[in-house]
C-alpha cells in the first residue's frame, strides 16, 4: 500500500471515530437527560407523597374532631385546623406539633378549612397537605396536595332517654329500645322469658347483663318512631306515634290488654314482647305515659287514663275495684281533685312499687294512691287516696316536671315509704318519706314531710340552675344547667354516686356531687340527660357516653359485671359508634 492509500485509510478511520464519538455522546446525553428526568420525577413524587401524607393527617384530625363534637364542625375558615391547633382551630395549643414532619431539609403541615358538606349522617373533609424544601430557614420550593375524605356515622346513635326499673335498665337509641338486667317474666321485651317462680330471683340464662333489643314485631312496633319510655316495677311501656305498647309481668293487668289468666301475686301472666294497649285509648292520640308498680297511665287528648293494679287507688278511678285490665279515665270533678275541664301534660313514673301516681295538669301537681307518708302532698297522712288530688303548698308556683319512687307501706323496719319531687318555677321541692334524707332538706331520719319542702341547694346552685330532678327508690338526683349532677338519700348500694357506700340504715341528707374525673364522669364533660329509678342513677354526657351508678346485681349498669358501683361507671354497651372513615 502506498503512502497515499495509508493517508486515505487513516482519514476515514478518524472520521469514523469522530462520527462514532458524536453518536455515543448523543446517546449518553439522552441517557443523562432520562436519568436526570427520572431523578427529578422521583424527587417530585417523593415530595408530593409527603404532602399527601400531611393532608391525610389533617383529614384524620378533622374526623377525630367531628367524632368528639357530635359530628358538628368546631373550626372555621378563619380558624382552620393545623397540626398545632385544637379542634376549635386555636393555634399554638400544641407548640411541639407545628409540623407533621420536619428533618431540617423538608417539613410538612396541613390546613383543614370548612367542610365541603355536612348533612345528616355524613360529611366531606377537604385537607390541604403541604411539603416545603428548606435551606437556612428559607423555603426553596413547596408542594401542595388536596385530600378529600368522606365520613359517615350511625343516625341518632345516642341514648334519647334512660329509665331504671326493678333489676333492669332501658334506653331509647335510634328508634329502638334496648334493655338489660332481669328477664324472668319478659321484662327485657326480647321474646325470651321463663314465666314462673320468684320474680326477684336472678335467672342467669334468661337475664342479660348486656343490652338486648326490644322486639319490634310487624303490626306492632315495626317501623315506628319511639317517643317515650317508662320502666315500672316489672313491666315497661313505650309511646310510639301516639300509641302505647307494653311488655313484661302482668299479674294485675298492667299491660292493659284485657282479661288476665289467674290474676294475683302468683300469676304467671306476662308478655315477653311489646303488645298494643287499646280499650279506651283506641282511636285517640297519646302524648305522655307513666307508670308505677303494676299500674300504667297515659295522657290522651289532655285526659288521664290508667289501668292495672288498684288495691290502693293507683288507677285513680275513685273505685274499690282491685284491678282494671284495660284503660279507664281517672276521676275528675271531685273535692280537691282535677277540675272537669282539666288539661294534663305530664305523668310521673316509678321504677319500683310505690303504687303512687302523679300528674301535671294546667301547671299544677296532682297525686293519688298510698298516703302513709303524706306523699300525696295534702298535709296529712292516710291510708290512700283513690283519685288525683291537688298537691298543697305550691300555690302560685308553676310545676314543670314531677317524679316519684319508693315502696308502698307493706311493713318492714324501716318502713317502706314513697317520696315525690317536683321541679317548679321556684326550684325543686320534695315531700313524703325522709328516712334516708331523700327529701334533701339536710335531715335524715326526720319526720314525714306531708307538704312540699324546698330542697336545700348546694352553695353556688340557685333555684333557676336546676334543670331536672329524678327520684329513685330511697334517693334523689338532680341536674344543673352547668351539667353537674347532685344526689342524696340512701347509698348502701352506691346510689348517691359519691364514691362511698353507706351502711344499710344510713343516708346522705344533703345534695352531694357525684364523682367526676378518672374514677367517675370524666372531667370537662357536661351531663345533658339524667335518669334515676329503683337503686340507680344514670347520666349521658356531652360526648354521648352514658355513666351509671348504684345497684348492679343483675347487670343493670351495663358494664358486663354484677358489681355494685358507688362511682359513675360507663355503660360500655351504650358507647356511641365511631365515625366510619372512607379512604
Amino acid at each position: 500500500m502506498n503512502n497515499s492509500d495509508k493517508k486515505q485509510t487513516f482519514g476515514f478511520s478518524l472520521a469514523l471515530t469522530m462520527l462514532m464519538s458524536v453518536v455515543v455522546l448523543t446517546v449518553l446525553f439522552g441517557v443523562y437527560r432520562v436519568v436526570i428526568a427520572l431523578y427529578v420525577n422521583t424527587q417530585e413524587s417523593y415530595y408530593l407523597k409527603l404532602a399527601e401524607e400531611a393532608g391525610e393527617a389533617g383529614a384524620a384530625y378533622a374526623n377525630a374532631c367531628l367524632d368528639i363534637n357530635r359530628h358538628l364542625q368546631s373550626w372555621s375558615s378563619s380558624h382552620p385546623l393545623t397540626p398545632d391547633s385544637d379542634c376549635r382551630g386555636t393555634t399554638g395549643i400544641y407548640p411541639a406539633n407545628k409540623f407533621v414532619f420536619n428533618d431540617g431539609h423538608v417539613r410538612t403541615a396541613f390546613t383543614v378549612g370548612i367542610l365541603d358538606y355536612n348533612y345528616k349522617n355524613s360529611a366531606q373533609i377537604s385537607a390541604i397537605g403541604k411539603a416545603e424544601l428548606i435551606s437556612g430557614g428559607s423555603v426553596l420550593r413547596d408542594y401542595t396536595v388536596t385530600i378529600k375524605k368522606a365520613v359517615t356515622w350511625p343516625m341518632d346513635g345516642i341514648p334519647k332517654k334512660i329509665m331504671s326499673g326493678n333489676y333492669r335498665t332501658c334506653t331509647i337509641i335510634s328508634d329502638d329500645i334496648w334493655c338489660w338486667g332481669a328477664n324472668r317474666y319478659g321484662q327485657l321485651g326480647n321474646g325470651k322469658s321463663f314465666g314462673s317462680g320468684d320474680v326477684d330471683t336472678p335467672l342467669p340464662y334468661i337475664d342479660s347483663p348486656i343490652p338486648v333489643r326490644v322486639r319490634k314485631d310487624p303490626g306492632v312496633l315495626a317501623g315506628k318512631k319511639i317517643d317515650d319510655l317508662f320502666t315500672a316495677q316489672y313491666h315497661s311501656c313505650a309511646l310510639a306515634e301516639g300509641k302505647v305498647y307494653c311488655w313484661g309481668y302482668n299479674p294485675f293487668g298492667g299491660l292493659g290488654i284485657g282479661p288476665v289468666s289467674s290474676p294475683g301475686v302468683h300469676s304467671t301472666a306476662h308478655s315477653n314482647v311489646p303488645v298494643e294497649v287499646k280499650g279506651a285509648l283506641l282511636g285517640k292520640t297519646v302524648t305522655a305515659i307513666g307508670g308505677t308498680g303494676n299500674t300504667s297511665c297515659a295522657i290522651a287528648e289532655g285526659k288521664i287514663y290508667c289501668w292495672g293494679f288498684n288495691q290502693r287507688g293507683s288507677v285513680g278511678a275513685n273505685s274499690g275495684q282491685i284491678m282494671f285490665d284495660t284503660p279507664v279515665q281517672v276521676a275528675s270533678g271531685l273535692p280537691g281533685g282535677l277540675p272537669v275541664g282539666y288539661t294534663a301534660t305530664a305523668l310521673s313514673s316509678s321504677g319500683s312499687r310505690s303504687y303512687n301516681m302523679c300528674a301535671i295538669a294546667d301547671a299544677k301537681a296532682y297525686c293519688w294512691g298510698p298516703n302513709d307518708a303524706g306523699q300525696t302532698g295534702r298535709g296529712i297522712t292516710s291510708s290512700y287516696v283513690t283519685y288525683p288530688t291537688a298537691v298543697g303548698g305550691l300555690d302560685g308556683i308553676s310545676v314543670l316536671s314531677i317524679t316519684q319512687d319508693g315502696w308502698s307501706q307493706w311493713g318492714g323496719n324501716p318502713p317502706n315509704y314513697t317520696h315525690i319531687c317536683a321541679l317548679t318555677s321556684e326550684g325543686p321541692y320534695c315531700w313524703g318519706s325522709n328516712y334516708y334524707g331523700q327529701i334533701g332538706d339536710g335531715v335524715a331520719g326526720g319526720p314525714l314531710v306531708t307538704v312540699p319542702k324546698k330542697v336545700k341547694l348546694p352553695a353556688g346552685v340557685s333555684k333557676s340552675d336546676v334543670k331536672d330532678i329524678q327520684a329513685g327508690l330511697y334517693h334523689t338526683c338532680m341536674l344543673t344547667s352547668a351539667g353537674k349532677v347532685y344526689c342524696w338519700g340512701r347509698s348502701n348500694k352506691g346510689q348517691v354516686g359519691n364514691g362511698a357506700f353507706t351502711s344499710v340504715n344510713d343516708g346522705i341528707p344533703n345534695p352531694t356531687p357525684v364523682v367526676t374525673g378518672s374514677n367517675g364522669i370524666p372531667a370537662g364533660e357536661v351531663v345533658e340527660k339524667l335518669g334515676a329509678g329503683a337503686n340507680r342513677g344514670c347520666a349521658t354526657v356531652s360526648n354521648d357516653r352514658t355513666y351509671c351508678w348504684g345497684n348492679n346485681s343483675n347487670g343493670q349498669i351495663g358494664d358486663n359485671t354484677h358489681v355494685n358501683r358507688a362511682n359513675p361507671t360507663e355503660s360500655l354497651f351504650l358507647r356511641p359508634a365511631k365515625n366510619r372513615y372512607i379512604y
